[in-house]
C-alpha cells in the first residue's frame, strides 16, 4: 500500500503541470442532489457501515435499522471475496465481526454466507444469523428504502472500478443518490476517466501511510525504516490531498476524520466549492458542534 501511494503521488504531481489531465468536477446541481437533502439547505446524516454500534455493521439488518432510527444515508464499505463477489464488508480478517476465522480475501463467497455477522455485536441475540451481504444486495436495500448511499473503497483494485462502474450503470438512480469515496486518490481517478458523471469525494485522515488506526496509534510495518520512510510518506501526502488531490480528481466533497476538523479548515474547503464530510462522531456533544457550529455533514456508528 506504501508503494502504491508514493507512485499514485508521484504521477500525479508530475501531471500537475498538465491541466488537461485533471477531471472537471460532477455539476454542482447533481452533486448537491447527492450530498444534501431534498431541499438542497439540510445536511443529510450517515450512518456508518449502516450504524454499526446500533446493528450489525455493513448488513441489510444495519441499513433498515438506520432507516428506522432516523438516518438520511448509508455509508458502507467495499471488499472482494476469493471468487471476486463484491460484498459488504470493512476489515482484512473475518474475526471481529463473524464467527468466521481467516482473511475475506481467502473465502469463497459460499464459505461467507454461512458465517453469522452478528455474532459478535453487542444486539447479537436480536440480530442472530444476520449474512454478510453483496454489493448489490445493499445498494438495493438503500434504493428501496430511498436512503442516500456513500460507497467506500478501501483499497484501489480494478475490480472496484469494474463493479462501481456497472452498479451505476445497472442502477441509474445513484448518479443523484450516491457518493463514492476512498483514501485512494489513484481509484477515484481510474473511476472518474471509466465514469465522469460519478459524484466523487478523497477521504483522508492524519498518518494515513505510517499508522493503522488514529485512535489507537499501531504502527503500519515492523521495520523501523519503513515506519521512518511512512512518516515522510504522511507529509507528502498530507501536502499533495490539500494541495493537488482534489483538484486532479475533480471531487466533489472530502471525507475527514472529527479531530482534524475546524471552522477555518471547513471555510477553505468551502472555498474550493468543496464538501466536508466528517467522521465520524458519536458523542451528542460532538454530532452538535458538527452541525451547528461548523455546519457540515457527519458519518456516525449510533443513532441513538
Amino acid at each position: 500500500m506504501f508503494s502504491l501511494y508514493l507512485t499514485t503521488i508521484v504521477v500525479i504531481v508530475v501531471a500537475v503541470g498538465l491541466q488537461y489531465l485533471a477531471f472537471e468536477p460532477v455539476s454542482e446541481d447533481i452533486s448537491r442532489q447527492v450530498l444534501f437533502k431534498e431541499n438542497l439547505n439540510d445536511l443529510p446524516v450517515f450512518a456508518h457501515r449502516g450504524g454499526g454500534h446500533d446493528a450489525p455493521e455493513n448488513t441489510i439488518a444495519a441499513i433498515r435499522e438506520a432507516k428506522k432510527n432516523g438516518a438520511d444515508g448509508i455509508e458502507i464499505d467495499l471488499s472482494f471475496t476469493k471468487d471476486n463477489i463484491a460484498v459488504l464488508f470493512h476489515d482484512e480478517t473475518m474475526e471481529r465481526t463473524t464467527n468466521g476465522i481467516g482473511t475475506l480475501a481467502s473465502k469463497t463467497f459460499s464459505e461467507i454466507r454461512e458465517l453469522d455477522a452478528a455474532s459478535n455485536h453487542i444486539y447479537r441475540d436480536r440480530f442472530k444469523g444476520e449474512k454478510i451481504a453483496t454489493l448489490e444486495e445493499g445498494i438495493e436495500e438503500c434504493l428501496k428504502l430511498k436512503m442516500k448511499l456513500i460507497l467506500d473503497v478501501k483499497e484501489y483494485d480494478s475490480r472496484a472500478v469494474a463493479i462501481v462502474s456497472e452498479m451505476f450503470t445497472k442502477h441509474k438512480e445513484l448518479y443523484k443518490q450516491a457518493l463514492v469515496a476512498s483514501f485512494y486518490p489513484s481509484f477515484i481517478y481510474q473511476l472518474r476517466r471509466v465514469d465522469p458523471k460519478i459524484v466523487t469525494a478523497l477521504t483522508f485522515r492524519p498518518k494515513f501511510i505510517s499508522l493503522t488506526d488514529i485512535t489507537n496509534g499501531k504502527p503500519r510495518f515492523d521495520s523501523l525504516w519503513k515506519n521512518k520512510l511512512a512518516v515522510v510518506g504522511d507529509v507528502v501526502l498530507e501536502w499533495a490531498f490539500h494541495n493537488i488531490l482534489w483538484y486532479m480528481t475533480g471531487a466533489s466533497a472530502v471525507l475527514i476524520h472529527k479531530d482534524y476538523l475546524s471552522a477555518e479548515y471547513v471555510r477553505m474547503w468551502g472555498a474550493r466549492n468543496i464538501q466536508v464530510i466528517a467522521w465520524t462522531p458519536n458523542h451528542r456533544l460532538e454530532k452538535e458542534y458538527l452541525r451547528k457550529v461548523l455546519n457540515i455533514t457527519y458519518i456516525t456508528d449510533t443513532l441513538l
